[in-house]
């Protein structure tokens, strides 16, 4: 819809405060889980468990204990920043005040939501890079520094930031401007048309972002004709895996952390970081692929995918009864309304039940990674899952003490712990 102004009327603040509201009791429950987190990580003696499981000595586990410690403390720190600054804005009248001056100070066109829009969004962009620059500086370059979990050096952090902002200033426009176009478009069905148009925009990025983008932070190359190759694509045939290549990538140029993952519409395509052939067996880099493979096996990125529809099916029908409400866009200090201003304060109005929306596709992750490690235990591997497993939580220097409600509202993956018992069982 095009922007229209709004009728003086008695304006009672209940969405405002219903946001507030939500963001104080979201931050005080994240903060007591983290509280509760931090309490497993100032444990100082190393529980009989994980010595005979990891086989790590007291002073590995000190530093596990240390540096997730300091992570998650700053992180806490934070949030209570963001936090803070998250209310003001609101409770001051900001995102009004924002919007009104695209037109005064940026000179746009006043019934363009495209372009106020798009100002609007550079403002927001650089407000957040002020706060999330610093941060993530500080976490590599002081944190995981100190406990030499990070190779990246400045000059590449900063190249990163140069890209992203420059990917930044060519898509943005684009998506917005599709939005804008495809909701107003879609009418009274517009929800339905926004389902078709963020499933496009999914698959055109899975298409995308693996060529394309992600070139542009790392370098890829083929694997040699190795006894690891021959490993793989055996391992492929046998399971009709559709590959094409397997690729490697220089992830060691950034940090110790080690991954493999496939990627590809038709035909697929296996990356394995250099850290995870550095320092794996062949055998065990083939139980980690394997586990890839369950995933695809069992089907499980359509199923993500499936459950993305529903849920950008569910929000947007919702949208729809908010989205011509005078009353949600006066409450918030605006006097004009808008597709693009409505999206923003509905977003945070849903937010509620996005955060439920996340704590259930955080419970099917963990049960899809349950289920690709049957996958790989079925094809005579899990025993060299398990010892692969071990080497990356060691190399990782992976959080080793876990609070169950921590794990449950934040972690798609099953602990380490939980993983190798399961494993064993299937033995």
């Amino acid at each position: 819809m095009a922007i229209l102004r709004i009728k003086e009327q008695e304006v009672y603040y209940s969405y405002l405060y219903i946001v507030v509201s939500y963001i104080v009791i979201k931050y005080l429950l994240e903060q007591f889980i983290n509280l509760r987190q931090l309490d497993q990580l100032s444990v100082k003696q190393m529980p009989i468990h994980i010595e005979q499981t990891l086989g790590i000595t007291q002073k590995q586990f000190k530093r596990s204990q240390r540096f997730y410690y300091d992570k998650l403390s700053f992180e806490m720190y934070t949030k209570s920043i963001k936090t803070a600054i998250e209310i003001i804005v609101i409770l001051c009248g900001v995102m009004p005040f924002i919007w009104e001056r695209t037109v005064t100070f940026f000179k746009m066109d006043p019934n363009s939501e495209f372009q106020r829009g798009l100002a609007y969004i550079f403002v927001e962009f650089i407000r957040l890079k002020l706060i999330d620059v610093p941060n993530n500086f500080y976490n590599t370059h002081v944190i995981e520094k100190r406990y030499d979990l990070s190779q990246i050096s400045f000059a590449l952090q900063f190249s990163d930031l140069v890209i992203e902002s420059a990917l930044w200033v060519v898509f943005v426009p684009i998506l917005l401007y599709s939005y804008l176009y495809v909701a107003e478009l879609g009418g009274d069905y517009f929800f339905i048309a926004m389902q078709f148009f963020v499933l496009f925009m999914a698959i055109v990025s899975s298409l995308v972002y693996p060529n394309y983008i992600q070139p542009l932070f790392n370098e890829f190359e083929e694997l040699k004709e190795t006894q690891l190759k021959q490993a793989i694509s055996q391992l492929a045939l046998r399971m009709n895996f559709p590959l094409e290549k397997i690729l490697v990538m220089d992830g060691s140029k950034r940090s110790d952390h080690s991954n493999a993952y496939f990627f590809g519409m038709y035909s697929k395509r296996i990356v394995l970081y250099d850290t995870l052939i550095n320092n794996l067996t062949n055998e065990e880099i083939v139980a980690v692929v394997a586990h890839e493979l369950g995933h695809w096996k069992y089907k499980h990125p359509y199923i993500k995918l499936l459950f993305f529809c529903i849920k950008i099916l569910i929000t947007f029908y919702i949208f729809g009864f908010y989205r011509d409400s005078d009353v949600v866009f006066l409450s918030f200090g605006f006097n004009e309304k808008s597709i693009f201003i409505g999206s923003a304060l509905f977003f945070s109005l849903f937010e509620p039940m996005n955060t439920l929306f996340q704590i259930f596709e955080l419970h099917l992750s963990r049960f899809f990674e349950y289920q690709a490690d049957i996958f790989a235990s079925h094809h005579g591997l899990g025993i060299y899952l398990m010892s692969g497993l071990i080497k990356l939580f060691k190399q990782n220097s992976t959080n080793l003490m876990i609070d169950p409600i921590y794990q449950w509202y934040y972690n798609s993956h099953p602990s380490l712990f939980e993983r190798l018992k399961y494993l064993n069982k299937l033995r």
